[in-house]
């Protein structure tokens, strides 16, 4: 572990850890809010991206009005993200309506959507084709909650989502074992070599050394709350704790 940060000390310095901060709020002037305190941040960080969670807003004609990101995606790209109860998020619509919210993130002007692996093919194929046709990149996600499948598995799971379409594929587990970081750390080397970008993240206290760890063996970024509170998974660093790695 010392290793391992004293590398990530010297990278993160340098502002190459390519760091995304989730926004998760019930309304979009709440999210811009957040927006602008990120943009604050990352303003050494160019290269860094917000994810906003869509799922929570309380009216979806908020969708409309992205056009006060605009700021935001001078510097920053910005990921969309709606998610059903399944998937830890609170959407309460159809997966048709899920992945409509989708499309009109990618519209209004989101460079990244990302999207559950367990997600229909044919909706997954529809949005794929929407991300195309505004050069918006697809990540398509798989969370693994509560445990670490073996790393046969989880290569699988990549090379799945690849076949599927994915720009990126986001592979998450729950880490209860210290070893089992190695572990990931073994599949980011293996996948460092693949034409299609990865997301390789541990969730739990375990796995916060993943988070630094991962993206110094490829993985395409780590995610960093703003603050304690802003927190949108166990173990996320915050944006204060990296900065004084």
């Amino acid at each position: 572990m010392i290793k391992v940060a004293n590398i990530a000390r010297k990278l993160n310095k340098s502002s190459i850890m390519r760091i995304c901060i989730p926004i998760r709020e019930s309304n979009l002037k709440k999210a811009q809010k957040q927006v602008g305190k990120a943009l604050v941040k990352l303003k050494e960080r160019k290269d860094s991206l917000v994810e906003i969670w869509f799922d929570d807003f309380d009216s979806l004609q908020d969708l409309l009005r992205l056009d006060c990101f605009a700021e935001a995606r001078k510097d920053i790209a910005v990921i969309a993200v709606c998610r059903a109860a399944a998937e830890k998020g609170s959407f309460k619509g159809s997966e048709q309506e899920r992945i409509n919210v989708l499309k009109m993130a990618i519209e209004a002007g989101s460079q990244l959507v990302d999207v559950s692996m367990d997600t229909e093919l044919p909706l997954i194929k529809g949005l794929k084709t929407v991300c195309d046709n505004h050069g918006a990149k697809l990540i398509i996600s798989k969370h693994f909650w509560d445990s670490m499948p073996d790393l046969g598995i989880l290569a699988a799971i990549y090379d799945k989502a690849e076949s599927m379409g994915a720009d990126i594929v986001k592979i998450a587990v729950f880490i209860d074992k210290w070893e089992q970081n190695a572990d990931l750390f073994e599949l980011c080397k293996r996948l460092n070599n693949r034409q299609t970008k990865f997301i390789v993240i541990g969730m739990g206290k375990k796995g916060k050394i993943s988070r630094i760890g991962c993206p110094l063996l490829g993985s395409y970024l780590t995610y960093v709350a703003l603050d304690a509170k802003s927190k949108t998974a166990d173990g996320q660093m915050t944006f204060a704790e990296i900065s004084q790695l």
